[in-house]
């Protein structure tokens, strides 16, 4: 049932002031003591600073210092020379050249960023084993029990940076903290080279007075819901009962982001062997209407997740799928599925339903997404009734070894085909304009 925002934030029809009575400023906060083991905020947010940018200037040192825009017909990275003239990903070459003119623009080498993010994820293991690539520029790491091995925690944080800067070239930027949630507010707070640790028992008053668009979560069009109701801070936000924000964001993410404007986050740092999730998505140059070209990337991105969850052994119990369109507005549904699966062509009907149900604006759409959440071990037998099941399991098998031996490409479902018409080819898959940043 849709729920009229103005309906169900009744509790916050008066504004707030972003600090309430007895609440004291950010910048008159004292950090606890962090030489004591007990206050070691473990959590730790890597975040790689405008990464494919930063890796083009790597490779090309004439770049260096000048603005750089990487992408095909929209922004997939700026530079900061570029971000500091007011250029924003997502935003097409158009606008930004207009805002940026003497902007160089590439089109982008994706091998190149897989292997810088490679060599960025093993320096970081020389620190913890417990290290999450959350997408391809963006790493948790977890230092819980290693309190001895760095009896000074801020001087071996600021050694991350110095050991990635000057192994690769790239700066990234740190945020340390008891949760997920707000580590990674934390590293994204002053970049590039940001460093922020936020001591255990000052989260809330640490995110009090930030913006709510820094939760994740929210975007620029639930901000402008919020808005509208007197919210702009977390610490306002705080002050929506949980109620309301299920009614308003649905009750998964209402309940998400009730918890996390007060630092909680539940979320652990997660090895490689055991995803949590896998989601592939991608921009469009310029936008399309075509229903069969947007068909054809929901059907390539569900053979990438089928071919993962293969891979890790895993199947899933429910299908994401997200779309933005030209104006940036977005719509995102997700589904159960009725049983357990990895075969991509169960994956893509029900990702074809849900494009269905989103996909009702005479709008371009300008990015698709395809995710899948609540994996588990993949325990599988033969159907004793449904053999054409059977069948699917020996071919997903069969496709996954070809490709294995020759590369993605040596086999193509029809629809895949078509594709190479719009993208170049290259043994790993297709080169799309923004391949997904998670594994």
């Amino acid at each position: 049932m849709d729920v009229c925002i103005e309906d169900a934030l009744p509790a916050v029809a008066m504004p707030f002031h972003p600090f309430h009575e007895g609440a004291r400023k950010e910048k008159d906060l004292k950090p606890k003591d962090l030489t004591c083991a007990a206050a070691i905020p473990n959590i730790v947010h890597v975040d790689v600073d405008a990464f494919f940018a930063s890796v083009e200037q790597v490779l090309n040192p004439k770049l260096r210092g000048k603005p750089v825009l990487v992408g095909r017909g929209v922004v997939a990275s700026a530079s900061y020379e570029a971000k500091m003239q007011g250029v924003k990903t997502a935003m097409t070459f158009r606008d930004a050249l207009r805002i940026c003119p003497k902007a160089t623009v590439v089109p982008g080498q994706y091998e190149h960023y897989a292997d810088y993010a490679e060599r960025v994820r093993r320096i970081l293991e020389t620190y913890t084993p417990a290290v999450e690539t959350a997408a391809l520029d963006d790493f948790y790491l977890d230092f819980a029990g290693t309190e001895r091995l760095y009896p000074d925690y801020e001087a071996t944080l600021r050694r991350v940076q110095a050991d990635v800067s000057e192994q690769t070239g790239l700066s990234v930027s740190v945020g340390a903290a008891r949760t997920k949630v707000v580590a990674s507010i934390a590293s994204r707070l002053q970049r590039p080279r940001g460093f922020r640790i936020i001591a255990p028992g000052t989260e809330e008053e640490f995110l009090t007075p930030l913006p709510v668009e820094k939760l994740h979560g929210i975007g620029h069009v639930h901000a402008g819901m919020l808005a509208e109701r007197g919210v702009a801070t977390i610490g306002e936000l705080r002050h929506v009962p949980r109620p309301a924000l299920e009614a308003a964001f649905g009750e998964v993410i209402g309940g998400q982001i009730w918890e996390r404007a007060r630092g909680l986050d539940g979320r652990e740092v997660m090895l490689p062997s055991t995803p949590k999730s896998v989601s592939r998505e991608t921009t469009i140059e310029s936008g399309t209407i075509d229903i069969e070209f947007l068909g054809s990337l929901i059907e390539y991105l569900t053979e990438r997740i089928g071919s993962t969850l293969r891979e890790y052994g895993r199947q899933a119990r429910t299908i994401g799928l997200r779309i933005r369109y030209v104006d940036n507005f977005s719509a995102h549904q997700t589904i159960r599925i009725a049983r357990p699966t990895n075969d991509e062509r169960e994956l893509l009907a029900e990702a074809k339903d849900l494009f269905a149900k989103l996909f009702t604006r005479r709008v371009a759409v300008r990015l698709v997404g395809v995710s899948v959440t609540n994996l588990e071990t993949d325990r599988r037998q033969h159907e004793l009734f449904d053999t054409d099941a059977n069948r699917r399991w020996y071919l997903n098998r069969g496709l996954d070894s070809v490709r294995g031996r020759y590369g993605w490409n040596a086999v193509f479902y029809g629809n895949g085909l078509g594709l190479r018409e719009h993208y170049a080819t290259k043994p790993g898959g297709l080169v799309l304009s923004t391949p997904c940043l998670s594994r």
